[in-house]
């Protein structure tokens, strides 16, 4: 099968990263009471989000998830570095109220600018 030479990779413009999404991890507060947390917000930003391919549904059934989601965002180098001990919140009707658990964390191939994150919901 021969390589085709004016293959053109699709490109990811402003207009597609346009789910808001709040990174953040809760912190034990000051509080006397036992198991009472606040949300700290690490990062903000929007994304692409879709559905995750073959691969990632792979790595995403060794841990038992329930739903997932990939997204990818702009690579914000120092600013905010994604980790698996993090949570996401996605600002869409069809997530709403779902705190989502990031499982991988991997930069884009394709594209250097960008970060692909997977999200999983265990519970």
């Amino acid at each position: 099968m021969p390589i085709n030479s004016k293959y053109i990779r699709p490109k990811i413009v402003a207009g597609d990263l346009n789910t808001p999404v709040t990174f953040f991890e809760f912190k034990p507060s000051n509080g006397p009471e036992p198991g009472d947390e606040k949300k700290e917000t690490l990062y903000d930003c929007t994304a692409l989000v879709y559905d995750p391919s073959i691969k990632d549904r792979d790595l995403l059934n060794g841990i038992g998830t329930k739903e997932a989601v990939t997204i990818k965002i702009r690579d914000p180098f120092t600013d905010y570095l994604p980790s698996n001990k993090h949570k996401a919140q996605l600002d869409d009707y069809r997530y709403k109220d779902k705190i989502w658990e990031i499982v991988d964390v991997a930069p884009d191939m394709e594209n250097n600018d960008f970060v692909k994150i997977i999200l999983g919901v265990t519970s």
